[in-house]
C-alpha cells in the first residue's frame, strides 16, 4: 500500500497528470481550429505572398491604391448604423420597458420578424423599395414631394444604412430589452418617486445599469456589418464607393487576385480588432 502511494506522489512530481475533460473539449476545439483559426491564419499569411510567391507587401500597397475609398466608405457606413441602430434599439428597448400595454407587446413581437428574415430577402426588399420608381418614390409622389421624373437616388450611403438599421435594430432590441427586464421596478419607481422624467430614467438609471448588454450588443452589430455582404452587393453593386466585402468577392471572382483579396481581409480584421478583444474581456469577465 505504501509503494502505490509513493508511486503516485512520483508521478504527480515528475510529470503532468492527463486531465480526462481535454477529450471532452477536443472536437469543439478542433473544430474552432479548422473553421475559424485555420483560415484566418491563412488568410493572413497568402496576404504577403505576392503573384512571384515571394513575401511582399505588394497586396497591401495595391489594395491601399484601389480601394482606400471603399477601405473608409465601410469604416463610416459601419460606424454610423452601429450607432443609429443603438440610437434607434434603445428608444424602442425603453418604451417596451417602461409601456406594459397591449399595443407595446404587440409591437414588441411585430419587430421581432426581421431578426429571421436573410440579408438577400432584406437586399431584394430593398431593391423593390428604394428604387427609383419603387414603393417608397412612388409614394413621396402620390403626396406630392417628389417628382416621379426625378426621383430619389437611394442605392447609396442612405439606401444601404435604411436597409441595415432595419434588419439591425430588431437583434439589438432584443438584447438590449433583455437587459432592462433585469432592472427591477424598485429602482425606476424610486427615480419617478425622486421627480425624475423619461430623460433622467433613461440616461440615469436604465441606461448606466444595462452597460453591458447595450455595448454587447454594438459590438456584435458592427462585426456584423463589416462582414455582410449581400447587402452592399444587391444595393450598390459596382458602384464607387462600396464596401470590402464586395471588393473582395470581385477580386477573386473576376481577377483571381487572391493576394489583394487577402489583404482586404486583413483590413476588415483590423476593423474589427478593438471591438473583437472589448467582447473577449467582457465575456472573461463575466464567466470570472
Amino acid at each position: 500500500m505504501g509503494k502505490i502511494v509513493m508511486s503516485d506522489n512520483v508521478q504527480k512530481r515528475r510529470g503532468f497528470i492527463f486531465p480526462p475533460y481535454i477529450l471532452l473539449l477536443f472536437p469543439a476545439v478542433s473544430f474552432m481550429l479548422l473553421v475559424y483559426a485555420y483560415p484566418f491564419v491563412s488568410s493572413v499569411l497568402k496576404s504577403f505572398i505576392n503573384k512571384e510567391g515571394a513575401l511582399s507587401l505588394d497586396n497591401y500597397f495595391k489594395a491601399w491604391d484601389l480601394y482606400l475609398k471603399d477601405i473608409l466608405f465601410t469604416f463610416s457606413i459601419t460606424v454610423f448604423n452601429t450607432i443609429a441602430s443603438g440610437i434607434v434599439a434603445i428608444l424602442l428597448a425603453v418604451y417596451f420597458r417602461l409601456h406594459e400595454s397591449p399595443i407595446s407587446r404587440f409591437l414588441l413581437n411585430l419587430y421581432r420578424l426581421p431578426i429571421f428574415i436573410p440579408f438577400v430577402v432584406v437586399a431584394q426588399m430593398m431593391n423593390s423599395f428604394l428604387a427609383p420608381h419603387g414603393l417608397l418614390n412612388v409614394a413621396l409622389a402620390q403626396l406630392r414631394l417628389i417628382d416621379l421624373n426625378n426621383p430619389l437616388q437611394l442605392f447609396n450611403f442612405i439606401g444601404l444604412s435604411f436597409g441595415f438599421i432595419w434588419k439591425l435594430a430588431p437583434f439589438t432590441i432584443l438584447i438590449i430589452y433583455g437587459g432592462f427586464q433585469m432592472i427591477d421596478n424598485s429602482y425606476i419607481e424610486a427615480g419617478r418617486s425622486a421627480g425624475a422624467k423619461w430623460f433622467k430614467l433613461i440616461t440615469r438609471i436604465l441606461i448606466p445599469m444595462n452597460k453591458p448588454s447595450i455595448m454587447v450588443a454594438l459590438v456584435l452589430i458592427y462585426s456584423q456589418i463589416v462582414g455582410t455582404f449581400t447587402l452592399p452587393y444587391m444595393l450598390i453593386g459596382g458602384k464607387i464607393p462600396t464596401t470590402i466585402t464586395v471588393d473582395i468577392a470581385h477580386r477573386v471572382n473576376y481577377f483571381r487576385d487572391f493576394g489583394v483579396a487577402n489583404a482586404l481581409g486583413v483590413f476588415s480584421y483590423i476593423l474589427v480588432f478593438v471591438t473583437a478583444i472589448y467582447y473577449l474581456k467582457t465575456k472573461v469577465k463575466e464567466v470570472k
